[in-house]
């Protein structure tokens, strides 16, 4: 479990405190606790680096890694919460330097390149073709850029059948994006053992990490170099 302010806090570059709880949103503890990780890992101190962040929602990330001196292009499937995310960044003070995108969905119309860091939160799970879709994630990274990947992982399978029923009872949409069809979760594919060796085969993964609760997961990975490809 994730307590007290220490670890649950982040330093700007200019000293300024900001409440991961505020930034990673819905998802509890455990998901702060895997943000924590991650920015143990990538650093707090991102001035100068790009960032591509796939699933904006409602700019929270976006926002938090600007604020770490990052530019962002944050991209997402559907508009309807762009003017949130907007006035998020606004309200941070950061955004110009965050690029908000709306795509299809495939990484290959992203027409920026030489990303340091991708980024996702509870994205991957709705990626029918997850190695496709991975690679062409690869392809828009730097020679030694990074991936941090935070999703969910199959839990309690009366949970999942709650959920499936949920959804289907909403017509497979989620309340915080109205009109917005999430277009598997109807059959969810959560992290699996599978899916994870589909991540390795793409990038060379360095730390899977799974929180106390199984829900969550963190994958931390490198692009792989030319003579590391299979």
């Amino acid at each position: 479990m994730v307590g007290g302010s220490e670890l649950t806090t982040i330093l700007t570059p200019e000293g300024r405190s900001l409440s991961l709880q505020h930034f990673v949103g819905w998802g509890g503890p455990s998901v702060v606790q895997l943000m924590k990780r991650t920015m143990e890992i990538l650093g707090t101190e991102l001035t100068g680096r790009r960032v591509l962040e796939i699933g904006y929602g409602h700019g929270e990330m976006s926002s938090f890694f600007a604020l770490l001196g990052a530019h962002v292009v944050a991209v997402d499937t559907h508009d309807v919460a762009l003017p949130g995310a907007i006035a998020e960044a606004t309200r941070w003070g950061v955004r110009d330097r965050i690029e908000f995108v709306v795509y299809s969905g495939d990484p290959r119309e992203i027409r920026q390149a030489d990303f340091d860091i991708a980024f996702s939160k509870s994205v991957l799970l709705l990626i029918p073709q997850l190695e496709t879709f991975l690679r062409a994630i690869s392809a828009k990274l730097r020679p030694d850029g990074q991936v941090a990947f935070i999703e969910n992982g199959f839990h309690n399978p009366l949970a999942v059948l709650g959920r499936r029923i949920i959804h289907l009872l909403r017509r497979n949409q989620a309340n915080d994006y109205p009109g917005v069809a999430m277009y598997n979760w109807r059959l969810p594919v959560y992290l699996s053992p599978a899916r994870i060796d589909t991540i390795r085969n793409v990038f060379e993964v360095r730390e899977v990490r799974r929180v106390e609760s199984p829900h969550w997961y963190l994958i931390h990975g490198l692009k792989k170099t030319a003579n590391k490809l299979p």
